[in-house]
């Protein structure tokens, strides 16, 4: 997987036109404005849930008292952060992705570990952080910008109604109706070009911040990637084992029941004709039978490899049983899995079982296999072994191959043990679900 696997951010851009005459009609600049002036009240909010978050870990030494404290805090944080994502949108344009939650559960001291461990966490703390000088920042700024123009604009009004006055501008004295003309035009033009040039600055930064610190990591986003491929091709498989037992129904209750019925109709048909000494015609449809038992016979095996009837209505036990009872070489079946994986796990579990003595009985000359298989909290351990002459290698053979395949499908994992001389071991691993 490489970098450009993964999305982009977007860059950061207020929207607003570069002409600073045309910027002033633009909705963009009022819209943040709104936003700078607007900061402080989230940085607000941001500082108390950080206070309370920071009591929670100061009290958490205290008989861990801050627990209830930190998990309230983890949780209004990250809801904070989503405020502030959809304000960002409202107002900018501008769209951040969602960072992973902590995962909260019922397991109070696991949800506070999860909290206290989460990138997101700490990435949220920092711009909140971060949000309070900003803020105050912005709030001066952009009040400065549009109120001090707009007020010298007014200078030349005041000397209007008050001719005799005299206004004062750091160490600039207004005194006269003329200058005060001239420090109006300046600070109109000031107003036009520099304030949306200003806001645009802040606006950019604002966003900047957000979108490093209110985005997921690149850590996450490949996590975010991978469990979106993992449950995808959990989807695929199961599909696949959902065709697999439809087919095998299909079959079951179509093709096999017909050729059942054809066979017991070419056996009273050959009843028939045995009075009447046809031998030839006897023959024939005889001959007919057989065949006709051989595809039932061979249709059952085909349906049984798919998916038996037995593993789904009994289970693993059942299912494997049957099988060894059909083999040809002795085989020790010892199924302990309550409670029952999920349908697509038992049906890989028994073609691996399946296969696996498959090849023990062409392969192997052994004169015992057996087959252990353990569910172990929310894992299926599968081991089955013979003592025949060994040297079963994977890299040689397709079989094991394919097995491997069909293991790694699920997050598996396919091990062989196969010394010249024996025993051979083959041991798979995998989630149950």
């Amino acid at each position: 997987m490489t970098d450009k696997s993964l999305p982009r951010a977007r860059p950061t851009d207020t929207g607003l036109p570069r002409n600073p005459v045309r910027a002033l009609g633009s909705p963009r600049l009022w819209l943040g404005s709104a936003l700078l002036a607007t900061d402080w009240v989230m940085a607000l909010a941001g500082l108390a849930v950080l206070t309370l978050l920071g009591t929670g870990v100061l009290l958490l030494p205290v008989a861990l008292t801050g627990i209830p404290l930190v998990m309230l805090a983890g949780w209004l944080l990250h809801r904070l952060a989503d405020m502030e994502r959809s304000r960002f949108a409202a107002l900018c344009g501008q769209t951040i992705t969602a960072q992973p939650a902590p995962e909260l559960s019922r397991a109070p001291i696991r949800s506070t570990y999860s909290v206290l461990t989460s990138a997101s966490t700490w990435q949220q703390v920092c711009y909140f952080t971060l949000l309070m000088p900003m803020s105050m920042l912005n709030v001066l700024v952009v009040s400065m910008v549009w109120t001090a123009p707009a007020m010298l604009a007014l200078l030349p009004l005041y000397y209007a109604v008050l001719p005799s006055g005299r206004a004062a501008i750091g160490p600039l004295v207004v005194d006269d109706p003329g200058m005060a003309l001239v420090v109006a035009a300046v600070a109109v033009v000031a107003g036009v070009t520099v304030s949306p040039l200003v806001v645009r600055v802040l606006t950019a930064a604002d966003t900047a911040v957000a979108r490093v610190l209110l985005a997921p990591t690149r850590d996450a986003q490949l996590n975010e990637r991978v469990e979106h491929l993992r449950v995808s091709r959990a989807r695929v498989v199961d599909a696949a084992e959902a065709e697999r037992r439809r087919i095998e129904r299909d079959l079951h209750d179509g093709a096999q029941q017909r050729l059942v019925a054809m066979a017991m109709t070419l056996g009273r048909a050959s009843a028939r004709l045995k009075s009447t000494e046809q031998s030839d015609t006897v023959e024939l449809i005889e001959s007919a039978r057989s065949e006709a038992r051989q595809a039932i016979t061979e249709l059952r095996d085909l349906t049984r490899g798919l998916h038996p009837p037995v593993l789904t209505d009994r289970g693993l036990d059942a299912a494997l049983s049957a099988v060894a009872a059909r083999s040809p070489v002795p085989v020790t079946i010892d199924v302990q899995v309550a409670p029952r994986p999920s349908a697509t796990i038992e049906g890989i579990a028994y073609f691996v079982v399946c296969e696996a003595l498959a090849n023990v009985a062409k392969h192997a000359a052994a004169s015992a296999a057996w087959v252990v298989i353990r569910r172990i909290d929310d894992r299926l351990s599968v081991t089955v072994g013979d003592n025949g002459i060994g040297g079963a290698n994977p890299e040689r053979g397709s079989g094991l191959r394919g097995l491997a395949d069909r293991v790694a499908g699920v997050d598996g994992r396919l091990g062989v043990s196969s010394p010249v001389g024996g025993p051979t071991l083959i041991e798979v691993d995998f989630q149950c679900v």
